[in-house]
């Protein structure tokens, strides 16, 4: 490993840990735990979607969105039901309130970006994100 790629795993992490404490500053008094804003920004206002489709969406397995669901649903963000026309699939919507504080975690996320694009132009901003989608995409298709 060279220095770039020292400095690169040490600003990822930076970065994570600061997002970390970030979203859990701003949505505690919501109860909403660490990782459980993104689920929220998956789920449209009156999208249904089944679980399978969450994890994809969200590239983590089914047990990851089950824990989340169950914690987004005990707080009346989320609506579980038995899909009627596969009994073993659930479907999830997001309730009134899920809607509701939704947009918060909405408001929260774009101040977060905002602040990581304060530090670069916007040339730089397209090519990190292009550059970290291009990242992202080659760990999930595998």
């Amino acid at each position: 490993m060279n220095r770039a790629d020292d400095s690169f795993g040490r600003s990822l992490s930076i970065i994570n840990r600061a997002a970390a404490t970030y979203f859990q500053r701003e949505l505690k008094p919501y109860g909403i735990g660490p990782g459980q804003q993104a689920y929220l920004l998956s789920i449209r206002p009156g999208e249904t979607l089944i679980l399978d489709e969450l994890a994809g969406r969200m590239a983590v397995d089914n047990a990851n969105v089950t824990r989340a669901v169950k914690a987004l649903a005990a707080s009346g963000y989320l609506e579980k039901k038995l899909s009627e026309s596969d009994r073993r699939a659930w479907n999830i919507t997001l309730t009134e309130k899920g809607i509701a504080v939704r947009e918060i975690v909405l408001e929260s996320a774009e101040k977060w970006v905002s602040q990581l694009r304060s530090v670069i132009d916007d040339d730089q901003w397209r090519i990190t994100v292009r550059t970290l989608d291009a990242m992202a995409e080659s760990l999930t298709s595998r």
